[in-house]
């Protein structure tokens, strides 16, 4: 049996109890063959590395797309891992372009009339061979200007690219202010990966979750064990750790996080001085979130209701799954005057957003 074989993403998913659909055993063979480049790149020796022409830069890397739920962030994260080489990253998009934009104004502040995008790109390059996002979304104008220049530089200085997207390349920033910025990127996209897409299937998200509420009430042990067991479907092959979600400075800490979902408390979450951009950045970085112990809402708990409000509208907003253990039912978990039109939206919303 070959390294390849070995490392084959199939495999490596019946060890941890998941289940390919024949359009992910498809996809699985793009991640083998570059994971079979990366690792027999890895195991050359120093001075076979130095010789080789261009380094890494002629090892295409992979832009995989499709409609939501269908697993493609779980296949990267299970190619993710076994690649042997040091220089890897893993991260959301959202927080990669966070990221960037924080080094530029780092840079620029000691680095006068210098090309500060050319800069980080060099840093961030250096950083990773191997550089995997997760849900590629252009919205940002301010994204949109720089990521043609900085990826220019990072492809040239040998960055292998890896990424979701719900959309193809052309896609990307689509009727967007000034789209002319980006399309230098798109090429480069088409040119430096293998587009792919993920064929039509199930939601991996309905399947786990088949037969299965997603608002339990009230606050039992019996809730408690359906809970912990829907957290445990849905993250099974997972190793499950915790995270600190940073919005402007403040770090919010998710105690549990596995396959792209978060479990948290009520207390965690709304009891806490948050505000709705910290909701956006939760809501930005998770698939669904499963919320512990929430309780009977009224107007003694003013501001923890408006914060669940801000969640749920964040929730609604970026298509995320919500599943809750609570005191009582969605529909009547609110019992106060001074939201009472407000509240009517957020039960309008669960609704929605419990029929995946």
């Amino acid at each position: 049996m070959n390294k390849i074989e070995e490392n084959s993403l199939s495999k490596i998913a019946l060890k941890k109890s998941i289940n390919f659909d024949m359009g992910q055993t498809y996809i699985s063979k793009f991640f083998d063959n570059l994971l079979g480049k990366l690792n027999n790149f890895e195991t050359k020796s120093f001075i076979t590395r130095i010789l080789i022409k261009n380094n890494t830069t002629d090892i295409r890397g992979l832009y995989l797309y499709g409609g939501v739920g269908r697993g493609k962030s779980m296949m990267m994260d299970l190619f993710f891992y076994q690649v042997q080489i040091k220089e890897k990253r893993r991260l959301h998009f959202h927080d990669f372009m966070k990221e960037v934009h924080q080094r530029i104004l780092e840079k620029r502040k000691i680095e006068k009339n210098k090309d500060t995008v050319l800069l980080v790109g060099q840093d961030l390059a250096r950083k990773a061979k191997l550089l995997c996002f997760d849900e590629m979304e252009v919205k940002d104008i301010a994204d949109a200007m720089i990521l043609s220049r900085l990826f220019e530089v990072m492809f040239d200085q040998g960055t292998i690219l890896v990424t979701t997207s719900n959309q193809p390349p052309d896609g990307l920033y689509k009727d967007g202010l000034h789209r002319d910025r980006i399309l230098p990127f798109i090429e480069n996209l088409k040119l430096k990966t293998d587009i792919v897409e993920m064929p039509v299937g199930e939601d991996w998200r309905k399947r786990s979750l088949s037969g299965q509420k997603y608002w339990l009430s009230p606050v039992n042990k019996k809730n408690k064990e359906k809970i912990n067991e829907i957290f445990k479907n849905l993250s099974a092959g997972f190793e499950t750790i915790s995270e600190n979600v940073e919005v402007s400075g403040r770090k919010i800490k998710i105690p549990k996080v596995a396959a792209g979902v978060a479990r948290i408390s009520f207390d965690d979450l709304c009891n806490k001085p948050l505000a709705a951009a910290d909701y956006i950045e939760i809501a930005l970085r998770y698939k669904g979130i499963i919320i512990d112990n929430i309780p009977s809402l009224n107007d003694n708990l003013r501001n923890e209701t408006r914060r669940f409000i801000w969640l749920v509208d964040a929730l609604y907003d970026k298509n995320c799954f919500l599943i809750a253990n609570a005191n009582a039912d969605f529909s009547d978990i609110y019992t106060g005057e001074h939201w009472k039109f407000e509240f009517q939206r957020t039960i309008s919303r669960i609704t929605e957003m419990s029929q995946i």
